[in-house]
């Protein structure tokens, strides 16, 4: 299974709607913590959607956390702070979680948590400040089809 990470903003939805669209099977790790009973407020129980997802066996995941999943592999979408900041703004994020979110961005936490759960090889960043091209989408089909069965 491929996780899509990354801090709100950064492209994560964006890139599994182009995931999908090729025919991947992309679930949405908000939807099913909800739709199964894991998640109580806005705090998942990863233990519990990692049981879920374990039944599914879903193609690719996407969720700010889901590399806290039992991932085969990670792709990391980033964007630069201005553009996270236009988008989060553009959502109505308030002053407070726009901060946060940039902080996480800033201090690398999603890779470095990637990175206690994955060798280097199999984590993929991903810069959506200008998009995704063409080339972009073909380096992350490698990738995925590296580490899919």
């Amino acid at each position: 299974m491929i996780c899509i990470s990354g801090v709100p903003g950064s492209g994560k939805t964006f890139l599994s709607g182009k995931l999908s669209e090729m025919g991947f099977q992309v679930e949405d790790l908000n939807k099913l913590a909800r739709e199964n009973g894991c998640m109580e407020g806005d705090e998942v129980d990863v233990d519990c959607l990692s049981r879920v997802v374990s039944a599914m066996h879903p193609d690719i995941v996407e969720a700010h956390y889901s590399h806290l999943l039992p991932c085969t592999a990670a792709i990391i979408t980033e964007a630069s702070f201005d553009i996270l900041h236009q988008r989060l703004r553009e959502r109505g994020y308030p002053g407070s979680k726009i901060e946060q979110n940039l902080d996480a961005a800033m201090s690398n936490t999603i890779f470095y948590e990637a990175l206690d759960r994955l060798p280097l090889t199999r984590i993929m960043r991903v810069n959506t400040t200008n998009g995704i091209d063409e080339e972009k989408l073909n380096t992350i089909l490698l990738f995925i089809k590296k580490y899919t069965l």
